[in-house]
């Protein structure tokens, strides 16, 4: 099996690490298989929701591959090369057109972090735990990446991750705004199905929509999909012309579920 693999079903794509004996490390080429299938979702108009999750029982990702980390720090250049790629898969994940879940199935630290925070939505197993390490390092974490933890967890909580290296649990990362929602390990797949369901009850333009209205609003940098002001308004404008408002409209009216294709 593919250590990155995107599969459909429906409306519904599904995005895995696949990767549990190793932690689901990440190693540059799943970098790039993942920017290459947010390309692919990009584009395909059918889709209303990923999952992104990960094998095993133990980490939904531990960070970057030790092997290629340990080659890459006497390797400065490289090391700038591999980040590239890593901004580079990040930004498209969060800038899909429609809603994101993070299934998050256990330890998630650096890089899973990184891809987890650029979800909208994020649920945990309660025996997950929350680490993100480059002071340890030496290193700084992106600015996009700094923005999304601001934006999740407020400017004090930011500090407090990224000056120590502080490892929390699951129960604070929901507390201070991390995470969506905490769940048993056996209700996870069951709890995210009905998150999915949700998203799929409403308005598919109403989700796009919004979600790069708030983005625009939060100023996430190097989001090169952002549109200016005029846009976003146009957006607003075209929403009573559209068949999602048609149907929405009819289903308040008739006192029924709107039916959202």
């Amino acid at each position: 099996m593919s250590t990155v693999t995107l599969n459909t079903k429906g409306k519904v794509a599904y995005l895995s690490l696949n990767r549990a004996e190793k932690y689901n490390a990440l190693t540059q080429a799943m970098w790039q298989a993942i920017a290459d299938a947010c390309d692919t979702l990009a584009q395909d108009r059918s889709i209303r929701v990923l999952v992104l999750k990960a094998e095993g029982q133990k980490a939904f990702c531990a960070g970057a591959d030790i092997q290629e980390l340990h080659d890459m720090l006497a390797n400065p250049d490289a090391f700038s090369a591999s980040n590239h790629i890593v901004q580079e898969a990040q930004q498209k994940l969060a800038a899909l057109p429609f809603a994101t879940i993070a299934q998050i199935n256990g330890v998630c630290v650096g890089g899973g972090m990184g891809l987890a925070m650029c979800c909208d939505f994020r649920i945990a197993v309660e025996e997950a735990s929350f680490a993100i390490t480059p002071a340890k390092l030496g290193l700084l974490y992106s600015l996009a990446d700094t923005q999304r933890l601001v934006n999740l967890v407020g400017l004090p909580r930011a500090k407090e991750l990224l000056y120590l290296g502080k490892k929390i649990d699951t129960h604070t990362a929901f507390d201070w705004g991390l995470l969506s929602q905490v769940v048993e390990r056996a209700h996870l797949s069951e709890a995210t199905d009905a998150l999915v369901k949700q998203i799929l009850g409403v308005s598919g333009y109403s989700v796009s929509g919004t979600k790069r209205a708030l983005a625009y609003l939060c100023d996430m940098p190097n989001n090169e999909v952002l549109d200016n002001k005029a846009a976003l308004q146009q957006l607003f404008d075209d929403a009573f012309h559209t068949e999602d408002f048609i149907e929405g409209a009819a289903a308040f009216t008739q006192k029924r579920p709107a039916r959202f294709d």
